[in-house]
């Protein structure tokens, strides 16, 4: 009978632990089909790339250049130049167009671009551009990761959650989270800080949304999301450590603005350069006449601005829950933000409106809507990457 006893124990441990083993892959198997779908993502990405590139070719242009890397200069492109001469060389003293750009992104790939230049003895230059593609490739990995899980908190939907995260891994100005910009590195910051936001581990909340606000001036921004479930919530506000990820993202930011003052004089060389380089402005007619022009001269800008504004309409007055309502407040001011910026680079920065990827899940229940959502995809993913990596205006 003893003998019976024991093997029905480790029969019932047997049995226990092999429930947990096949909950945990049920559990994780969701986030492996999306890394699958990610892979996807960038496989037509670069195919594209390849393929505009070999028939097309890139368009004759003085201010154009070549870093003279096979492949990874197709993806080094406009604003790439920028980041890597600040990486390379770091800020003026003078108020130039590199301090239009955070150093978040910059630093990190500076400092694997040296890295890898002491390991090959390569041109440090070519490894600069080189460590940044890397940088950018798994950093938007890494926000699929991180964008489900999120998405899993706040809409409480496996099947949305799952939909709305391969709508990220698929966005149609996904050229940008491949290429040398800060756009997918911002993006993980971002989600990232969100996501540990909600779980309550405030501490790696605070770090990324710190670095986050290093990296892109709008990072100042998650302040929105923060600050909001402060006031309505009342818990959060008796804990100390509940303010911690504010005022990173606070210190974040004015870690620059105190950078540029001792170099330029200036806390606001940033709002300078773009001032004196872009002609950004506040004024509106100034303000209607360029956006105007913008329009008129890339408009593969209005399919962009039709949706990102559709999606936030539908996520402000379909909001669900506490945890939309922040975020949905977070969007409407990045929008407005964007709004008031050039339009040029509005297909990229619409990347970061976060609740665009639930609404478009929800109105892809539909089977028109879910049609025409993902022939939208495609035509406008085609389209961009072609203009961005031979060089035609999308960046």
């Amino acid at each position: 009978m003893a003998v019976i006893m024991v093997s029905s124990k480790h029969d019932q441990l047997f049995i226990t632990y092999m429930t947990a083993k096949i909950l945990a892959m049920i559990k994780a198997a969701p986030t492996k089909k999306l890394m699958v779908f990610a892979a996807v993502s960038r496989a037509f990405v670069f195919t594209t790339a390849l393929t505009s590139n070999a028939i097309f070719g890139m368009r004759r242009c003085n201010d154009c250049w070549n870093i003279d890397f096979p492949f990874i200069n197709l993806f080094s492109r406009w604003d790439s130049g920028y980041y890597a001469d600040i990486a390379l060389k770091g800020y003026d003293n003078l108020i130039t167009a590199k301090w239009e750009f955070f150093p978040g992104y910059p630093i990190l790939i500076g400092t694997l671009g040296r890295l890898f230049a002491l390991a090959t003895h390569a041109q440090l230059l070519l490894v600069i551009h080189f460590a940044g593609f890397v940088v950018s490739n798994l950093a938007f990995f890494v926000s699929v990761h991180y964008f489900y899980k999120l998405s899993m908190i706040v809409l409480s939907n496996a099947r949305l959650a799952y939909k709305s995260t391969i709508l990220l891994a698929f966005y149609p100005a996904g050229v940008f989270l491949s290429a040398v910009y800060s756009d997918s590195f911002f993006l993980m910051l971002t989600i990232g800080s969100l996501y540990y936001w909600r779980v309550e581990k405030l501490g790696k909340s605070a770090a990324l949304g710190f670095l986050a606000a290093l990296t892109r001036p709008v990072g100042i921004l998650l302040l929105v999301p923060f600050l909001y479930e402060l006031l309505v919530e009342s818990s959060r506000r008796k804990t100390a450590l509940s303010y911690l990820p504010a005022i990173t993202v606070v210190l974040g930011y004015s870690v620059f603005m105190i950078y540029s003052l001792l170099m330029t004089g200036t806390l606001f060389a940033n709002f300078e350069a773009e001032r004196m380089l872009w002609g950004v402005t506040l004024h509106p007619m100034d303000r209607l006449q360029l956006d105007f022009k913008e329009l008129f001269t890339n408009p593969i800008i209005i399919p962009y601005l039709i949706l990102s504004t559709a999606a936030m309409i539908g996520s402000i007055s379909t909001v669900r829950g506490r945890s939309e309502t922040a975020f949905s407040l977070y969007a409407a001011c990045l929008l407005a933000t964007y709004l008031l910026a050039p339009l040029d680079s509005f297909p990229r920065y619409s990347i970061m409106l976060i609740p665009l990827y639930w609404v478009l899940a929800r109105w892809s229940k539909n089977s028109y809507a879910k049609s025409l959502i993902y022939v939208m995809f495609f035509v406008l993913s085609v389209i961009g990457t072609g203009l961005f990596v031979n060089w035609y205006s999308f960046y």
